[in-house]
């Protein structure tokens, strides 16, 4: 059985930042063959944290117990769910699905299909351009303000070239909150 797996990428932390994304700040990066970088790696090189990643989500921490929850293939993740915190820099294959009542890192709020186009994958870039559109629009409308207004962020998991090839359309857009996991859904949260 062959699994393909999604490319998770982090949200920009502003308005500016995510119009300066194509100059390299290595989030729209993330899908483009470097599959090497796992969490432990990135755990184990110390506490230094690389410029630019203030935005991602709290790592989960090795020592920490493992959250409650289902691991579900990335692919059965859907709208409404509560999961755990995930490596933006690496592909993803599972994710653990957390009842929304218990503390969690990010819940789905938007899934957006990616329009077929061509038929040829689009890359990142494409991916990161419908997600400062669509995701951003419906970010307002779960949570009840404006993203550039909003202490919460967001991150993304979009199709790697495998799973393009093989049918996936969806960007899957996660919020969460950098101050670290919540407890309850983040709907109409208005902050």
């Amino acid at each position: 059985m062959r699994i393909t797996i999604r490319t998770a990428v982090t949200a920009l932390a502003a308005a500016a930042a995510l119009s300066l994304s194509a100059c390299g700040d290595g989030a729209s990066d993330a899908g483009d063959g470097d599959e090497s970088t796992t969490s432990e790696e990135t755990a184990a090189g110390g506490e230094e944290t690389p410029a630019g990643d203030e935005t991602e989500p709290p790592a989960e921490e090795e020592s920490s117990e493992e959250p409650e929850g289902e691991t579900q293939n990335v692919f059965d993740v859907g709208l409404g769910d509560c999961i755990s915190s995930f490596n933006a820099e690496e592909q993803i294959e599972e994710l653990t699905v957390i009842p929304c009542e218990e503390e969690h890192d990010q819940e789905v709020f938007a899934v957006l299909e990616v329009p077929e186009g061509d038929g040829s994958f689009p890359g990142s870039e494409t991916f990161q351009t419908q997600v400062e559109s669509d995701c951003i629009g419906e970010f307002a409308t779960f949570v009840g303000m404006d993203y550039n207004e909003s202490v919460l962020d967001i991150q993304w998991l979009e199709p790697t070239e495998e799973s393009w090839a093989q049918g996936d359309r969806e960007l899957v857009c996660t919020v969460y909150d950098p101050a670290g996991p919540v407890t309850g859904t983040l709907e109409g949260a208005n902050r």
